[in-house]
């Protein structure tokens, strides 16, 4: 649009060049006889070739800051956008913490994948981890990559983990940070498909709590109000006194005020 608008006012001052040298009509005497042959006007002067010269050199400077300027923006709007994600996965770091009432390391180990009181639950439900420590190297090499913000390939980590190693002690924090990862990244569809798997594989889980809200805020996401409020209001009902009991309520709170 900036390069369509200083060609017309180039060619404007072209045009407006070339007919200010345009040759004179020859002049006519009462008879009719020609008495005067035409008088060609006077090439334009170097000063105004200068003027002109010097008038395209502004609007392709012109053209220069423009971009500069919108190649600033967009710089600036790809940091925001990496902030926010930011922001989101260390709140809910932060609210883990708070639940669990231990700090999770920000060190390259991971969260313990097992709570005190439903390691029995599981460990039943799945058999022990692989001897050598494979998967434990391969799911902080995935945490590792969701914690510097590469989401796009912690999601990539994370779904070659729960393939390679399904019958891992972290397979249960893999789906749920899958599933964060997928939020993040706004691919609700993915990110609903592996908090459900939390809840149908690992229902006693400490992670369990955690997805069924996340589905509830996807559903709000989605438009789907009476399936978000079913959810949240399970939340509530299934797990009071908690962080996540809060913020469902919080939610469905904002829910009601979103109503017309």
């Amino acid at each position: 649009m900036i390069a369509r608008k200083i060609t017309g006012q180039f060619v404007a001052i072209v045009l407006l060049s070339g007919a200010a040298s345009a040759a004179l009509p020859p002049v006519v005497d009462g008879t009719g006889q020609v008495t005067s042959s035409a008088v060609a006007a006077p090439a334009a002067p170097a000063s105004s070739m200068m003027g002109l010269y010097n008038r395209l050199e502004q609007l392709q400077n012109e053209v220069q800051q423009l971009r500069g300027q919108v190649e600033e923006q967009t710089y600036l709007i790809d940091n925001l956008k990496k902030r926010q994600r930011d922001l989101y996965l260390d709140t809910d770091r932060r609210l883990q913490e708070l639940e669990t009432g231990r700090p999770i390391s920000s060190s390259s180990a991971p969260p313990s994948p097992l709570s005190a009181t439903n390691n029995q639950v599981v460990q039943s439900k799945r058999p022990a981890s692989p001897a050598g420590g494979q998967d434990k190297q391969a799911y902080e090499a995935a945490f590792s990559s969701l914690k510097s913000g590469q989401y796009q390939q912690a999601i990539n980590h994370f779904t070659q983990f729960a393939s390679d190693y399904p019958t891992s002690s972290y397979l249960p924090n893999a789906l749920y940070w899958l599933g964060e990862a997928s939020y993040v990244n706004r691919d609700f569809k993915r990110a609903e498909h592996e908090f459900n798997q939390v809840l149908v594989q690992f229902p006693s889980h400490s992670k369990a709590k955690d997805a069924m809200l996340k589905i509830g805020f996807i559903q709000h996401e989605n438009k789907q109000v009476k399936q978000a409020q079913q959810t949240l209001t399970n939340v509530v009902k299934s797990y009071p006194g908690t962080t996540v009991a809060r913020l469902a309520e919080q939610r469905l709170e904002k829910m009601r005020l979103e109503k017309p």
